[in-house]
């Protein structure tokens, strides 16, 4: 059996190969390839002599394909396409694909934006899968490495990453049914006296709560700490604590776990909420299509809570 090394092969010829054994005819295959009749004849010859097979055979007028070229033919008809796809970059059909999307999310993002994420991406593209993991500190670094393909969060991109802005968030306090204060909104004094629940978000505190506390030089008084939202909304129900959360969220949950909504200090500030990715993935028609139903679906939810 000969061994043939595909760096002594000269690719250039695949093209010529995949006209003659189309066409099994020299002069048209010539003028398909741009060719002039002899060059493709000189070709036709190296192949002979790489494949170490005729490919084609001459029976009277015409030729025909050899076994070994039928089998060359069958797999030239998918490489070529392919090469032309990784080439050309190829469309894509959100009907059809069964792309597998690895997003990294927030709690409170995933409460707020998953929904109608999700709704929209079933109705296009049944057959795709999406992979939600949770935000952790590493997820920038892991979109970096290529093992998360869209990350979603309210802290600071790195420039290593593209990214936009999908909405802006800013907090309101539940209340639980037990706590005696009354207030329309909170002033910073009072907010600080009141027991909270604090969501730890990053680094062991609620980044975007406490952050501006800590450069004002004050602190909460945290009577519970755990890491998801959605827990901590109901679990203060029937308690006298007091939970920050984006007022989009509140929205959607305060009615349904019977909370009092009371607007926060005012040196508690809105905040922009982040989709980040990596610059390998501008063009690629899948990734992007993603992006779109992402921020299609932000502005959907933004209609919602204006309404609501």
């Amino acid at each position: 059996m000969r061994e043939v090394h595909l760096r002594n092969v000269d690719l250039n010829l695949l093209h010529a190969l995949y006209a003659l054994l189309e066409e099994r005819h020299v002069s048209h295959a010539a003028k398909r390839s741009f060719l002039s009749q002899p060059a493709m004849s000189r070709a036709l010859d190296r192949l002979r002599e790489t494949f170490g097979d005729p490919l084609l055979v001459r029976t009277g007028r015409v030729y025909e394909r050899t076994p070994r070229g039928e089998r060359v033919l069958r797999e030239l008809e998918s490489i070529m396409g392919r090469l032309a796809a990784m080439v050309q970059g190829e469309e894509f059909y959100p009907a059809g694909s069964q792309e597998r999307f690895r997003v990294a999310m927030t709690d409170h993002g995933s409460a707020i934006l998953l929904p109608a994420l999700l709704e929209r991406v079933r109705k296009a593209a049944p057959h795709a899968r999406l992979e939600i993991s949770a935000w952790r500190t590493q997820a920038y670094e892991d979109v970096v490495a290529g093992r998360i393909d869209l990350a979603r969060s309210a802290e600071a991109v790195p420039p290593t990453l593209e990214s936009e802005v999908i909405f802006n968030l800013d907090f309101v306090c539940l209340v639980g049914s037990t706590q005696p204060v009354r207030k329309r909104r909170f002033t910073l004094k009072q907010y600080l006296q009141l027991p909270h629940a604090l969501v730890e978000t990053l680094g062991g505190q609620q980044t975007m709560v406490d952050r501006p506390l800590a450069q004002l030089g004050v602190k909460r008084r945290v009577a519970l700490r755990l890491p998801f939202f959605l827990p901590a909304i109901f679990a203060i129900a029937k308690t006298d604590l007091v939970l920050t959360v984006p007022r989009k969220l509140a929205k959607i949950t305060a009615p349904i776990a019977g909370l009092r909504v009371v607007e926060p200090p005012r040196e508690i500030k809105a905040f922009p909420y982040f989709m980040a990715w990596h610059s390998r993935l501008n063009t690629e028609p899948a990734h992007a299509w993603l992006r779109d139903q992402v921020r299609i679906a932000a502005r959907s939810l933004s209609t919602f809570t204006r309404r609501g």
